[in-house]
């Protein structure tokens, strides 16, 4: 990458405003893989700002509390929050937090594709052996942050970027490349490196479009690049009422699979589509419950 490599680790070593970022994601990677841990043992993770998003959302519809109750104690929003949803609340929010109350980024659409992308990975990791679901599922979840850091941190290159797709109809991922040389999956990746967030996290989010160039970590890449694609056609509006039908729509997954080499067997396949159905379902619930009743 030459130059570019020196100019794009320059800006991304000006990223101050995460200092206690890499502490959280360790933390989270523990508690999340320790079968004995809880909702309350993540939450030591929380900063301030954390825990009042943490209530808000224990207050939204979504939870059953907006209209009878007014939960006050971050014990008990934890409590009703859960264990997943804590952790989408934890890893997400110190990103979505640089972008809050810019209208020219859609932090909703956003959102909505990296808690899908990071579920689907899950239940893609937990049908194969080769990976580990919950290391996966935190990949997944944070695959799009160079996204975030390009808008934040590069706004002249965005705004290159922008006019090569209105130029070029080319695709971001491409714009990305013709005018930084990397795509955003390479620039989020080398920040959580300069964090020193473990291989096996950072390499799917760097290599997400190109799960060749991973190395050792190649299969966990080609599980967050499948979960990527899966999330893109997914639509969130479909009701999940029937699982046949939800089979019956996408079950060209299968295709999609093979495509980047992930042979499932037939009985992987139903158990992912099993598992998505689950994962998307809610999802689906907990997205339309908390982000329509955000106010910035």
């Amino acid at each position: 990458m030459g130059v570019e490599a020196d100019y794009i680790l320059g800006k991304l070593r000006t990223i101050e405003t995460l200092p206690t970022f890499p502490g959280i994601v360790g933390e989270v990677i523990n508690v999340i893989e320790d079968p004995m841990s809880s909702a309350t043992d993540l939450a030591k993770s929380m900063d301030p700002s954390m825990a009042g998003e943490v209530l808000r959302i224990a207050n939204t519809a979504y939870f059953g509390t907006g209209n009878f109750r007014n939960i006050t104690s971050i014990e008990h929003a934890i409590a009703i929050v859960g264990f997943q949803h804590l952790s989408h609340i934890i890893l997400q929010m110190p990103f979505v937090s640089m972008i809050k109350g810019d209208t020219g980024f859609d932090r909703a659409q956003f959102v909505a594709h990296s808690i899908t992308c990071g579920n689907l990975a899950k239940a893609i990791s937990s049908c194969i052996s080769t990976t580990n679901p919950n290391e996966i599922y935190i990949s997944g979840l944070m695959h799009d942050v160079g996204s975030i850091i390009l808008y934040r941190y590069f706004h002249d290159e965005w705004e290159r970027i922008n006019s090569v797709i209105a130029e070029s109809g080319v695709n971001r991922t491409e714009a990305e490349v013709r005018v930084l040389s990397v795509d955003h999956g390479v620039i989020g990746g080398m920040l959580l490196q300069l964090w020193n967030i473990p291989k096996m996290i950072s390499d799917p989010v760097m290599y997400h479009h190109n799960p060749d160039g991973a190395g050792e970590n190649r299969k966990p890449a080609i599980v967050v690049s499948l979960g990527n694609k899966f999330a893109k056609n997914v639509d969130l509006r479909d009701n999940f009422f029937s699982f046949d039908e939800f089979l019956n729509k996408y079950r060209d997954f299968g295709v999609i699979a093979q495509d980047l080499d992930i042979d499932l067997k037939p009985s992987e396949q139903l158990r992912f589509f099993e598992r998505a159905f689950t994962f998307l379902k809610d999802t689906k619930g907990f997205l339309e419950g908390v982000l329509e009743e955000r106010h910035d």
